[in-house]
């Protein structure tokens, strides 16, 4: 009987399994004293010497970053973005959709839909680009040369190769840019950021780090917080389900532009996480995978300002 029974069971279809899962990771910081906020995965620009972010475009750039975990898949990526617009897609898809109308112009409409169809995603060891690699670059004209700079971060994800043929794109990442215009329709920007923040500020030429915390009613601050500290807080914001090499990605990429506003302008920013209603009011997110698998999403989003 129990070699039967273990007959069956040999048989039977296995159920879903950790490895069955796909795991899509995302993050972006929204600069909310713009005049329109804008949800971002980096600045334009190039790094001096110094390590700081000095802009050559007039542009505001817009778009968090993608990346994919788990078993090798094919499938369809879907970003729609709420009441606002794109500005930059990277691999820019081959269409775009607004009404179940397909269009390769983006049209004046409250609602934009990104379609990558035909998405493969694997296991590669290395990504051999021909994309923009260096750290510290000069300027240049095309819509990747502003990022430049903190691409090869973003690279350095163990996540899985995307490759869209369409778009003859070959990278660790996806990449997008949006307007956040109505991030802040139900609550004003200081409800949220009394609760939980980092506090940046320049102190005799460095960098300054404090954290603003509100146990019961009382706020208090936690002065002189280290890189190693900035890291943990930024994880703790994500609900510790990223991988370190992606807070890491978020702090190289975005330290360069607090240092400059706070060290070279003397402002003090503050930067404080956005709550998951007001992420999916920027922007949602959907990937049908051919193969079946479930799909987890992960998506932190940092408001920044003066």
């Amino acid at each position: 009987m129990i070699f039967l029974i273990l007959l069956v069971l040999a048989g039977s279809p296995v159920t879903a399994t950790s490895e069955e899962i796909v795991f899509v990771h995302e993050w972006g910081v929204v600069l909310i004293d713009e005049v329109i906020p804008m949800a971002q995965g980096a600045q334009q620009g190039y790094l001096d010497e110094l390590g700081m972010l000095q802009p050559y475009y007039s542009m505001i750039v817009d778009a968090p970053v993608l990346w994919f975990h788990g078993p090798e898949f094919t499938g369809t990526l879907t970003v729609e973005v709420q009441n606002g617009y794109f500005s930059i897609l990277i691999p820019n898809p081959a269409a775009i959709s607004t009404n179940d109308e397909s269009l390769p112009v983006f049209p004046n409409e409250e609602k934009y839909v990104a379609v990558w169809k035909d998405l493969s995603f694997t296991d590669e060891v290395s990504v051999h680009s021909d994309r923009p690699s260096d750290r510290i670059s000069a300027p240049g004209d095309s819509a990747e040369d502003g990022f430049e700079w903190a691409m090869p971060f973003w690279r350095e994800v163990p996540a899985l190769t995307v490759t869209y043929e369409a778009g003859n794109f070959e990278d660790r990442f996806i990449y997008y840019e949006c307007s956040a215009s109505n991030l802040f329709a139900e609550q004003e920007p200081a409800e949220s950021y009394q609760r939980r923040s980092l506090v940046f500020h320049s102190e005799e030429g460095e960098l300054k780090a404090d954290l603003v915390v509100a146990p019961g009613n009382r706020i208090s601050i936690e002065l002189a917080v280290s890189d190693e500290g900035i890291l943990e807080v930024l994880s703790e914001w994500g609900n510790d389900n990223f991988l370190e090499e992606e807070i890491e990605a978020l702090w190289k990429t975005w330290k360069p532009s607090i240092l400059t506003r706070c060290v070279q302008d003397g402002e003090v920013i503050i930067l404080f996480p956005l709550t998951d209603e007001q992420v999916e009011s920027i922007s949602t997110i959907d990937l049908q995978i051919d193969q079946g698998y479930v799909v987890e999403y992960s998506r932190l989003f940092l408001a920044m300002g003066r």
